[in-house]
């Protein structure tokens, strides 16, 4: 390789840093782990299985997450390459937890019901 080909490299490398640091900052701004622990708990209530609210919560947040992508790095076959990597991986680690998160808020919504939980002072339930 040559020296041309190998500072080429090397900012292509860089391009693809900074379009991954960017991208994962949109997609911790974004909230999405929280908005879609709601979406868990009414596809579990809508008696949905846990695998198919997996795969529609992951398929939806992969989605957003490309919308958050900078368009100026689509030219960029490595920079695109990496970003899309990284919403495949984040995409799913969102879903895994969104699961999580819900079925957490669903167990403690039926403890209170079944009065093994009391209310706390205001006798309200968010």
């Amino acid at each position: 390789m040559n020296r041309t080909q190998t500072e080429s490299r090397a900012m292509d490398t860089s391009v693809a840093e900074l379009a991954l640091r960017e991208l994962q900052d949109r997609i911790e701004a974004s909230g999405l782990e929280s908005s879609y622990s709601e979406l868990v708990c009414d596809l579990c209530v809508g008696q949905v299985s846990l695998e198919k609210a997996f795969g529609e919560i992951h398929q939806k947040a992969m989605e957003q997450m490309v919308g958050l992508l900078d368009t100026r790095i689509l030219g960029d076959e490595i920079a695109l390459a990496a970003c899309l990597e990284k919403i495949a991986q984040e995409s799913e680690r969102v879903a895994w937890n969104a699961l999580e998160q819900g079925t957490e808020a669903l167990r403690e919504g039926l403890a209170i019901l079944e009065g093994a939980e009391t209310l706390g002072d205001g006798g309200y339930v968010n």
